[in-house]
């Protein structure tokens, strides 16, 4: 069923905007049901969505234990990512070549998960 607020109707399955006239949704093909009192309808909708849309920033800082840079990756930040994938590189680079055994390396990876951990929290508030 998709309700109707205004000019615009959404989906109440996936919450796309479609045409005023439209008959069917054009991103799933749910019938479309012409409600006139909706409007808490869509309010739950656009929430929904969201929620589903949020990431888990505790889960961006893990993924960066798999590969530097993978906790933007999750977020769609994919210069972040590159970015943090080169620091860690070359910190451990450096903390070889002096002898370090991987300790830069492991404190730059380390600031790298607080940081995805950060971004995550700013691209959720982003979300409303």
């Amino acid at each position: 069923m998709v309700v109707k607020s205004g000019k615009c109707i959404f989906c109440n399955k996936c919450g796309v905007e479609n045409t005023e006239d439209a008959k069917y949704c054009q991103e799933c093909g749910n019938e479309i049901v012409k409600n006139q009192s909706n409007d808490s309808k869509i309010d739950d909708i656009k929430s929904n969505n969201k929620n589903l849309n949020e990431k888990s920033p505790l889960g961006a800082a893990a993924l960066n234990l798999i590969i530097a840079g993978a906790g933007f990756i999750y977020i769609h930040e994919y210069a972040k990512a590159v970015l943090s994938f080169i620091i860690v590189f070359l910190a451990g680079i450096i903390s070889f070549a002096m002898g370090l055994s991987l300790l830069l390396s492991v404190l730059a990876l380390i600031l790298i998960m607080a940081w995805s951990y950060d971004e995550t929290k700013k691209y959720n508030k982003n979300l409303t």
